[in-house]
């Protein structure tokens, strides 16, 4: 099984969506006080995870 390639994406994209996370509330874009931020930023790491889990799956299935 090579699992470089699945792992090289989520590393990769990992890192950017914590930039991407980190540079906005660093410049005071939004905050963990307000309600709707803190649903939005567990909305997009639900996402990320379940886009983790999903592919994660097909790639096991696929290899077989």
């Amino acid at each position: 099984m090579q699992l470089s390639g699945l792992l090289y994406q989520f590393i990769i994209g990992g890192i950017i969506f914590t930039i991407g996370v980190v540079v906005p509330f660093r410049a005071g874009d939004y905050s963990l006080a307000r309600r709707e931020d803190r649903r939005t930023l567990g909305l997009m790491v639900a996402g990320v995870l379940a886009y983790l889990a999903a592919t994660t799956l097909w790639h096991f299935l696929a290899v077989g």
